[in-house]
């Protein structure tokens, strides 16, 4: 009798870590992909042909950014350093025509290797320019002054994205 109750026990303990493991909260999900290389940031700056519009967590537009960039990290074979630097004035010609920005309330380290080079650097913003030539979408790391060079780029082109932040605007 006492054999019972413990298997009772155990199949019910199983049955709950089981219910509450497969109820993790939406943020968690979304950030499946784009969560393993970044954190979720707590606001979204949205550049757009000279608008500026800012969307937090509970932002429909946020929820949709984060879902296509976890789509875009899911056709990623690589992620790699790029060359590309960053200075103020491509900062501020990207924000004048189609970019996001990150912003985050604490600092977070970032850690990447592959076969050629290493980052170790701390964040507080990311940078993502919409409006590039090539077919390369770029993630520039920020502080709190400037953004840096040697960005983690992905050779997925954004095109979605592109079009989800000009329909939001209209």
């Amino acid at each position: 009798m006492c054999a019972q109750q413990i298997v009772k026990c155990l199949i019910i303990i199983l049955l709950t870590i089981g219910l509450v493991s497969g109820c993790s909260s939406k943020e968690e999900k979304s950030a499946d992909l784009f969560g393993k290389y970044y954190k979720l940031p707590d606001k979204i700056i949205v550049y757009n042909h000279g608008n500026k519009e800012e969307i937090d967590k509970e932002d429909q537009l946020y929820r949709q950014i984060i879902q296509l960039l976890n789509q875009m990290f899911a056709k990623v074979r690589d992620i790699g350093i790029t060359k590309t630097g960053i200075d103020e004035y491509r900062e501020k010609e990207a924000k004048e025509v189609l970019a996001l920005e990150f912003i985050y309330s604490d600092t977070y380290e970032f850690h990447y290797k592959d076969w050629r080079s290493e980052i170790n650097s701390e964040y507080c913003r990311l940078f993502i320019p919409l409006d590039r030539p090539s077919n390369a979408t770029l993630i520039f790391f920020g502080d709190n002054e400037k953004y840096f060079s040697g960005p983690v780029g992905m050779f997925v082109e954004p095109t979605k994205l592109i079009e989800l932040v000009n329909s939001s605007s209209k």
